[in-house]
C-alpha cells in the first residue's frame, strides 16, 4: 500500500506564516519542493534498493523535502532546484544506509532482502524481479552509482558533483559497481 503525502506545501506554509507576505512565499517555495516530490520518490526508491514497503521511502523524502525548506535560505541558484533536490536524496539515502547497515549488524536475524518482492509472472518480470533483487544486494555505494548513471540518466561530470569526488572516482566506482552486479547476475564479463 502506497502512504499518501501529507499536504507538505499547506504544512511549510503553516510553519513560517509571521506576516502574509511571509506566507505567500512560503506556500510557493512548498509547493515548488512538493512540485519534485513525485521524482525524489522515485530516485530515493532506486538508491533504497527497490524495498517493498513504501515507508522507507516516504521517510527519506519526507526528509528530503524538510530539509531542503528548512536550508531554503542556503539555495544561491547556482545549480537548478532539482539538482540541488537531488543531492540533497542522495545523502539522506546514504545517511538511511548507514543506519541500516548498523541496524542489520545490530539485529542480524532481520534482512532487507525479505522485502523485495519474489514472486515473477512471465519472463520479463523474472529479469527486472533478478536484476532488483541483484541492485538490492549490492552495497549501497555501488548501487548509487548505477542508480545514478544508469537509471537517472546523469553524465559523469553531474555525479562527480552530486557525489561530492572526482570524475576519476565516479568511473572507478561505475567500474567496480558494474562488475559486482554482473557477479550478482551470474553474468559472463563484458555482458
Amino acid at each position: 500500500m502506497r502512504h499518501a503525502m501529507p499536504d507538505l506545501p499547506a504544512m511549510l506554509a503553516a510553519t513560517d506564516a509571521s506576516s502574509e507576505a511571509a506566507a505567500a512565499l512560503a506556500g510557493s517555495t512548498g509547493a515548488a519542493l512538493c512540485a519534485h516530490a513525485p521524482r525524489l520518490r522515485r530516485l530515493v526508491h532506486r538508491l533504497l534498493g527497490w524495498p517493498a514497503g513504501g515507508t522507507d521511502v516516504d521517510d527519506v523524502v519526507q526528509e528530503v523535502l524538510l530539509a531542503a525548506w528548512r536550508h531554503r535560505d542556503s539555495f544561491r541558484g547556482e545549480a537548478t532546484l532539482s539538482t540541488w533536490l537531488v543531492r540533497i536524496a542522495v545523502r539522506k539515502a546514504q545517511n538511511h544506509a548507514r543506519a541500516a547497515a548498523v541496524r542489520r549488524r545490530l539485529f542480524g536475524w532481520w534482512s532487507d532482502a525479505d522485502a523485495v518482492a519474489r514472486t515473477p509472472a512471465d519472463a520479463d518480470h523474472d529479469r527486472l524481479a533478478a536484476t532488483q533483487l541483484a541492485m538490492h544486494r549490492l552495497a549501497h555505494r555501488d548501487r548509487e552509482v548505477l542508480v545514478l548513471r544508469y537509471l537517472e540518466q546523469r553524465e559523469i561530470p553531474q555525479i562527480a558533483e552530486l557525489l561530492g569526488c572526482s570524475r576519476t572516482a565516479v568511473d572507478a566506482r561505475l567500474s567496480r559497481a558494474r562488475h559486482r552486479l554482473r557477479a550478482e547476475l551470474r553474468l559472463e564479463p563484458g555482458a
